[in-house]
């Protein structure tokens, strides 16, 4: 697993690369593939077994838009963020990153679901875990895209970033995609990409 890490990152959201799943027997008989848990390494070092749903207490109930950054612009948000009551991070909204294969809408609870292609299926989990002193946590997401039953995709993506001091409700780093196509067709399918961005709070007025 590749890690990055931004010179100042408090703040680092690590995911792993999917598991194979093949006619619905995933690895170490997990449904559909995805582990009961994960190694998940935060920013000052530390290592946490972190199980499947577990999230970052600091998060709970906030939402996040994030928006590609290049020098001072800023364009429009790539994705939006969502995480539980217990921190936990439940899915992404308004995804524009590989929604050839996954979608706008990604829920992150381990179970199936439809994706805006015909016959095509995901299923996605995240692990978290925060430092003791809750100045930094970390995730690990994992996804696999199934057709006819059979492994058709997956796909890794990482972000780290920090807290702006100044604004609370901002974080800035770096993100990076990766997605393989194994049984599918489709243009752009297989993706790499790296780039900066920041997370703004979204809130209601």
């Amino acid at each position: 697993m590749r890690k990055y890490q931004s010179r100042a990152a408090n703040v680092l959201f690590i995911p792993a690369v999917v598991g194979i799943m093949l006619m619905g027997c995933g690895l170490g008989g997990q449904p559909n593939g995805l582990p009961s848990t994960v190694l998940v390494t935060l920013p000052d070092g530390t290592q946490v077994d972190a199980t499947q749903g577990a999230g970052v207490i600091t998060l709970a109930d906030s939402t996040w838009d994030f928006y590609r950054t290049a020098s001072n612009a800023q364009s429009t948000a790539f994705m939006r963020v969502a995480f539980g009551s217990e921190g936990e991070l439940t899915r992404f909204e308004n995804n524009t990153i590989a929604s050839e294969i996954f979608g706008e809408t990604l829920i992150f609870d381990g179970a199936r679901h439809n994706t805006t292609q015909a016959g095509l299926q995901y299923a996605a989990a995240t692990f978290g875990a925060e430092t003791s002193d809750s100045t930094g946590f970390a995730f690990v997401g994992q996804l696999i895209a199934f057709a006819a039953g059979f492994q058709a995709a997956e796909a890794e993506a990482t972000a780290s970033a920090e807290f702006d001091p100044d604004v609370p409700d901002t974080i800035r780093g770096m993100f990076t995609f990766m997605s393989v196509v194994t049984l599918l067709d489709v243009p752009e399918g297989n993706q790499s990409d790296e780039f900066n961005f920041i997370g703004r709070r979204v809130t209601t007025e």
